[in-house]
């Protein structure tokens, strides 16, 4: 299976000041979560809360669409349809409609601009010549012209203005009967024939997710199952099926019902029964026939496919990370460590850790470890000098308690550190020992031996100088003094002076600035910090604020796009990037009150709400988590090579797919020849869109076994590399 993200963008950010850094993006979210499945040039292709995803069902090869500037408006694709001239039309939880030409380019998105009455797109249908798009605040009709595919909008319909005619805005669903137009509202059911609305909640009045046609009767999907339309209302049609039906599809293989939490079931001889075993999630949000014969059912953890004649569905799911939300990241020689926070996939345990090794994403929760990782939500994350992985669970005041998991991946060893409502840890450079800072339900700070994970000491407001046992951050300097920041009482330095005596232990107490409502740290040296709050960031310097990060505009350059900060972190040269709600921030080592530089989805950030971030100095890459996905970010700046002494290719030896290029900076070109000095092939590349090479000779065929030279050229240097193709 095959899996591609088209968004690795080089962009940067234009405003008052001039940009001095570029950002070369890759991106990577969860596009499992299905929405709508829709037959298109000969793919299944789906919406998805993680973009557009296209399955060749002859290979199986899955491609992924994400957003990007003039592209698809918004990753979170509820519905997909295809228009009377062709066109993908994509609607978006946020950013109304995205158009994909055949050709994979798209048009201009519509939007509320456009006369949609909101963004949030839910339901898409085309009948002859018109689409009808149903949204969270009414109904609008196009018309699109089959050759140009130019589109006109005929007119937007909402309760208020049909007189009631429309049940509801919330529109979900649509499905024409005879000359009749039915359309599915959380309020209720309404009908659209000869240009007027009726009101058919007399019918049905309770929510309708789905509509459908079987045997010339109009079904209706309801939290209480399927209802079938006879004698001018709608009737139980729900033997064996009295749970709540989320979609109603008829199928070439007979007439299906997708269920909120037990499968598919096939209607047969009036009882609805269990259809298949073997789909990814028990939830299913669409089902559709493919191009090839096949039964699609979309779920929340993967597409899956139901063949004529066949009782097992066949999962396809998408490579990525097993959900998208974030909150602290960590890297180590083994790759980047993502903990989630309170968000947790559909319908399973609580608590993720994500891993992504540089080739592919897992996942640590309750059920890949049978039970051993404690299903309760994951904040805290370390990886400690030894290689173990700290998982600090957090935040509930009862039993069981949230604790500490600690993970050895090298030996698959597990313990459980006695301490709970664990939010943040950091290791002594100098003692090794680990802290673990708690939340408002706990003492406040733990000490522990990194190699038993035995608690040595316990900090409370009671026993030692620390002002809070509500921690959000801490980090150790050089010289192994440990800075604090809490929810509400600044920062707190503590140096325990190398032993566990509390009796000579030195605190020093700061009022932060711009406010004492500390999120982050990100330690320069013994003097020197920036602490990140809930109204910016403030330089702090042998006990002074220096400088403030706030959303005011700074020194010809932009302010923080938000004031609320969420992580902050150190690059290789000392300049300063931070996670904020509403984009991410730079800060220049060079110059202390040097204008920001900012960046948001309009550089190809996967989203604008940046909750953790974390820098991988080996790979000179820093991962940005979010709310709705990962950035793999990949900074330049002004003039720096593309390549550098790290350059290498991946996979090496490579038996078969695409070589790589990693441990580059910025674009450049090159070649692959033989050894007798023969071209193979010519490639540009950048750190985002590093594939170099499909492994084929110019006439397309596969190259064979051998030796192969990488001749790498940037502006100032060259450079050759070997790669080994094994048949």
């Amino acid at each position: 299976m095959k899996a591609i993200s088209l968004l690795a963008l080089p962009l940067a950010w234009s405003g008052a000041a001039e940009a001095q850094t570029t950002l070369y993006v890759k991106n990577y979210v969860n596009s499992n979560e299905i929405q709508s499945i829709v037959p298109w040039r000969g793919l299944v292709t789906m919406g998805t809360l993680g973009g557009i995803v296209t399955v060749d069902p002859s290979s199986g090869a899955i491609t992924k669409t994400l957003a990007a500037p003039n592209g698809l408006p918004s990753n979170r694709v509820l519905s997909v349809e295809v228009s009377p001239s062709g066109m993908l039309w994509a609607g978006t939880a946020d950013r109304g409609i995205g158009r994909l030409r055949p050709d994979g380019t798209f048009r201009r998105p519509l939007s509320s601009f456009d006369g949609l009455p909101s963004d949030r797109v839910q339901a898409l249908y085309t009948r002859g010549d018109s689409v009808w798009v149903g949204t969270s605040a009414g109904a609008a009709l196009f018309t699109e012209q089959r050759g140009t595919g130019q589109i006109g909008l005929t007119r937007a319909f909402t309760n208020a203005n049909t007189s009631g005619g429309l049940a509801g805005d919330d529109v979900r669903a649509f499905v024409q009967a005879g000359d009749t137009l039915w359309v599915a509202t959380t309020a209720g059911l309404s009908s659209f024939a000869g240009g007027g609305w009726q009101n058919r909640t007399s019918a049905l009045s309770v929510s309708v997710s789905s509509l459908a046609l079987h045997a010339d009767t109009l079904w209706a999907a309801t939290s209480l199952g399927p209802y079938r339309y006879a004698g001018g209302v709608f009737q139980a049609g729900n033997p064996g099926h009295t749970f709540p039906s989320q979609v109603l599809y008829e199928s070439a293989q007979g007439f299906f019902s997708g269920s909120a939490a037990l499968g598919v079931y096939r209607y047969a001889a009036g009882v609805w029964q269990a259809a298949g075993s073997g789909l990814p999630t028990q939830r299913i949000g669409a089902l559709r026939d493919g191009p090839d014969g096949a039964l699609w059912a979309g779920t929340t953890g993967g597409a899956a496919r139901l063949r004529p004649g066949n009782a097992i569905w066949e999962p396809h799911l998408s490579d990525g990370p097993l959900l998208n939300g974030t909150r602290t990241a960590v890297v180590d020689s083994r790759g980047v460590w993502f903990s989630t926070g309170n968000d947790f996939p559909a319908g399973s345990s609580r608590g993720v850790v994500l891993h992504f090794d540089g080739a592919s994403w897992s996942a640590l929760t309750s059920a890949t470890t049978g039970g051993t990782f404690q299903p309760a939500d994951a904040f805290g994350l370390l990886s400690d000098a030894n290689g173990r992985i700290w998982i600090g669970h957090c935040c509930a005041d009862g039993t069981p308690r949230p604790r500490i998991d600690r993970y050895d991946p090298a030996t698959g060893a597990w313990a459980e550190p006695p301490a709970y409502n664990i939010l943040t840890f950091a290791q002594s450079p100098l003692s090794g020992q680990v802290l673990a800072g708690s939340s408002e339900h706990e003492n406040g700070l733990y000490v522990f031996d990194p190699q038993s994970g035995a608690l040595l000491d316990s900090l409370t407001p009671t026993n030692s100088g620390i002002r809070s046992n509500n921690l959000r951050s801490v980090r150790f300097d050089s010289s192994g003094k440990a800075w604090i920041g809490s929810a509400a009482n600044g920062l707190d330095v503590w140096d325990g002076r190398g032993t566990l005596l509390h009796a000579d232990d030195l605190w020093v107490h700061y009022s932060t600035l711009p406010d004492n409502q500390v999120t982050s740290i990100a330690v320069m040296d013994p003097a020197t910090a920036w602490i990140g709050t809930v109204s910016g960031a403030g330089l702090i310097q042998t006990g002074t604020f220096v400088r403030q990060l706030t959303v005011a505009p700074f020194a010809g350059g932009p302010g923080l796009p938000s004031a609320q900060v969420n992580d902050l972190a150190l690059d290789q040269n000392g300049n300063l990037w931070v996670a904020t709600s509403a984009g991410l921030a730079r800060a220049d080592a060079t110059g202390a009150f040097s204008p920001m530089e900012v960046f948001t989805t309009a550089q190809g950030l996967v989203d604008d709400d940046v909750r953790s971030l974390a820098w991988d100095g080996a790979r000179g890459v820093l991962w940005v988590g979010t709310a709705h996905g990962i950035s793999r970010v990949v900074p330049a700046g002004p003039g720096a090579p593309g390549i550098t002494d790290q350059a290498y290719v991946y996979p090496n030896p490579s038996r078969e797919g695409t070589l790589r290029i990693g441990g580059i900076q910025n674009s450049l070109t090159g070649e692959v020849r033989d050894l007798a000095g023969n071209l193979v092939h010519r490639f540009r590349c950048d750190p985002a869109q590093n594939e170099i090479w499909d492994l084929r000779s110019e006439s397309g065929d596969p190259a064979p076994s051998g030796v192969y030279l990488i001749l790498l050229h940037d502006k100032s240097r060259s450079k050759t590399l070997r790669a080994a193709v094994v048949r």
